[in-house]
């Protein structure tokens, strides 16, 4: 990936990103969800997802960042020592998942906690470890270095909030019906996890992380996952108060939603420089319309996406991805409020040649006056 020549680090043109500005292109951002990929570039894999090989990968492949997550990540498969099954484990809140060639990086709960006191007080008395952060402290070594590998890139350091927290831990099915039937409890559970998250974020801002990447999927095809409303009642409240803390921290705020959210983006708006900085999946085939949310949020935001990682990034023919590239950069444009990458990851399902003509053809387009 060195056909083009950075004149600056892809740490700097992040930075620059955030600070809405553009420094010699618009930046380039994925996360790797695809084992081969590491096999094809690293010559081995990374199935337990710690933090040098991540970042190695993303330097190597030539992006401006990467994307390590912590231990505790809701679902992300742990050291197979670790496991309470041949086949899965069980994280430390007591929810089991099983684990399969299709699944990583993550597994698939299979035992879910009850919506409970029980759960609660697991949650209240959960403490991070040296552990849990260490993937993002060997990430960082790397990642802030310039080495043979590359210049240094930014890093962001993968959490969780309380919606996709919960939702995975409980089950939707489970967290939805309590809704209705405790919603005390709910509001009890969801300021106990966003106490948990904020301290993680809390470390990894301490730990210099460039900006917290907070995975807290809310959407699916069409709409949100609960109501609107259901969300501005439970959960959107602490998220805000969540963010703020952070923010207060000197930290940056990446919010990673998969699904349609464009009902609640007016309100995630509304908590102004307290609130996010970066808006990333944007999801085209849940509904996402990348146009409204450039025209009434990119002022505010920095979009992070929305390349079709389901259709657009399979295609057979790269002049596929091509097109779209042009047609992204063409609405978000170069004022520096945007960041290039897919509207999901680099899953299984997208080939390795277009992987590699994605990052070179948006660094290509990227750079003002390309398409002229």
């Amino acid at each position: 990936m060195k056909g083009l020549i950075d004149r600056i680090s892809g740490r700097e043109r992040i930075l620059t990103a955030f600070s809405h500005s553009i420094a010699d292109r618009l930046p380039v951002f994925d996360v790797v969800n695809n084992p081969e990929v590491f096999e094809r570039i690293l010559g081995y894999q990374n199935p337990w997802s710690d933090g040098r090989p991540t970042t190695l990968l993303a330097k190597r492949l030539g992006l401006d960042a990467v994307m390590v997550p912590v231990r505790s990540y809701t679902a992300l498969i742990p050291p197979k020592k670790t496991w309470s099954s041949p086949t899965g484990f069980t994280d430390r809140f007591n929810v089991g998942f099983t684990v399969n060639d299709a699944s990583w990086p993550l597994g698939m709960a299979i035992r879910e906690c009850a919506v409970d006191e029980t759960f609660l007080e697991r949650i209240r008395s959960e403490r991070i470890e040296k552990e849990d952060i260490q993937p993002i402290l060997e990430g960082l070594k790397e990642a802030h270095s310039d080495t043979d590998d590359g210049k240094p890139i930014a890093l962001f350091g993968g959490i969780r909030s309380a919606f996709s927290f919960l939702s995975i831990s409980c089950g939707i099915t489970d967290l939805s019906i309590a809704l209705y039937d405790e919603p005390d409890l709910v509001h009890e559970l969801v300021k106990a996890s966003t106490d948990y998250w904020t301290e993680v974020g809390l470390r990894l801002i301490e730990s210099k992380v460039d900006a917290l990447y907070v995975a807290n999927d809310m959407g699916m095809n069409g709409s949100t996952i609960i109501s609107p409303e259901q969300l501005r009642t439970f959960f959107l409240p602490e998220f805000a108060k969540q963010c703020k803390t952070w923010k207060q921290a000197g930290g940056k705020v990446i919010l990673h939603s998969c699904g349609n959210i464009m009902a609640i983006l007016d309100d995630i708006a509304s908590w102004g420089t307290d609130g996010i900085d970066a808006l990333n999946n944007l999801q085209s085939h849940a509904g996402m319309d990348i146009k409204a949310v450039k025209q009434n949020f990119g002022d505010q935001w920095v979009l992070v996406g929305n390349i079709d990682a389901t259709t657009t990034m399979c295609s057979d023919q790269t002049e596929d991805i091509d097109f779209a590239l042009q047609e992204l950069i063409e609405i978000v444009g170069y004022d520096g409020n945007a960041i290039l990458a897919t509207d999901h990851s680099f899953h299984k399902g997208i080939p390795m040649k277009n992987v590699l003509h994605f990052i070179h053809q948006a660094k290509k387009y990227g750079t003002p006056g390309a398409l002229q």
